[in-house]
């Protein structure tokens, strides 16, 4: 069995866990990224240059790679590329490739903050606060914002504001909102759905520092007072067309968890859920291969503590230019 890692950029450790589960079946792990100097293109059995996903000839790229190595898998990494290949899943799979993507609806739900918060809150989903600045009436506003894009990622445009800071920074952050600053603990929980769209296993983290909006210090907590509602996410997620990976993130606070995102992909952090016991690629290569995988809810590590650093690869020359 043969996977492919899409935008592989420096998801180094997402890639050596695939590699273990393909080796032990014969396989390879292929990386496609745009840049020559990508690590986990580097680390890759194979790597292949591909345009930028906004070039019309991405898709028909990936078609030749899929054709080329015989990939089973195409493994996403960023949110910019979820969507064109969910559009694109029944036609990679007349190749006889499943692209691990959730339904279209479901990403575009997520995509946008906003009406991610207003769907979750509907189904009884604790959500902070928010609005757009279109239909805010400001003076009611609590003191304490954030604003950020409806649609951003790794951080990007996103500040801390008092109220009366609005008027400056909203020019500032492309498609905004604003929603209300919500104290209480971060945490990152990484899951993984089956294929149809049932939660077999979760690892919930404590965010201690991130760099450019991922985490590089965390440690696994007990989910002990976690897992009614996290299994109602996942739920409501399944219900919606989640399969695979899903990254949750959310406030602890002293009325509940309070959901402040979710990524339907590998998040930065997940080799944590790795160590843990979540052995989410050996789970799907063995999805893909028709089994079905027990519920594992709670078999994980606790207290398991990860700090990261960087690793430098030394060459002659880049992979292309």
């Amino acid at each position: 069995m043969n996977v492919l890692i899409t935008c592989a950029g420096r998801r180094t450790s997402l890639l050596k866990e695939f590699a273990i589960a393909v080796h032990s079946r014969n396989g390879i792990v292929v990386a496609a990224d745009a840049d020559g100097l990508a690590p986990a293109a580097i680390l890759a059995d194979h790597a292949v240059q591909v345009p930028s996903l906004r070039d019309s000839g991405y898709v028909a790229c990936l078609e030749q790679i899929i054709k080329d190595f015989r990939v089973d898998l195409i493994v996403p990494t960023i949110d910019t590329e979820l969507m064109l290949l969910a559009a694109n899943r029944d036609r990679l799979l007349q190749l006889g490739c499943t692209a691990l993507v959730s339904a279209d609806k479901l990403i575009a739900t997520l995509r946008d903050k906003f009406v991610m918060a207003g769907v979750f809150s509907e189904k009884g989903i604790g959500v902070p606060p928010s609005w757009i600045p279109e239909a805010m009436d400001v003076p009611s506003l609590p003191e304490d914002l954030f604003v950020k894009p409806r649609d951003g990622s790794a951080s990007k445009h996103v500040y801390r504001v008092r109220k009366n800071q609005l008027d400056a920074i909203l020019p500032l952050v492309p498609n905004a909102m604003v929603q209300e600053e919500i104290e209480g603990s971060e945490i990152t929980v990484d899951g993984l759905l089956d294929m149809e769209g049932h939660c077999i296993h979760y690892v919930p983290r404590l965010r201690l520092k991130t760099l450019a909006g991922e985490s590089v210090q965390s440690v696994t907590i007990d989910d002990q007072d976690l897992r009614g509602w996290l299994l109602s996410v996942f739920d409501i997620l399944g219900s919606m067309g989640g399969i695979g990976p899903m990254t949750v993130q959310a406030f602890l606070t002293d009325e509940g968890p309070i959901l402040s995102e979710i990524n339907p992909r590998f998040g930065g952090g997940v080799p944590l859920a790795f160590a843990a016991g979540g052995q989410y690629p050996e789970w799907i290569l063995q999805m893909l291969e028709g089994k079905q995988i027990p519920r594992k809810i709670g078999e994980y590590k606790r207290g398991l503590w990860m700090t990261r650093h960087h690793v430098e690869i030394y060459m002659e020359r880049p992979l292309w230019n």
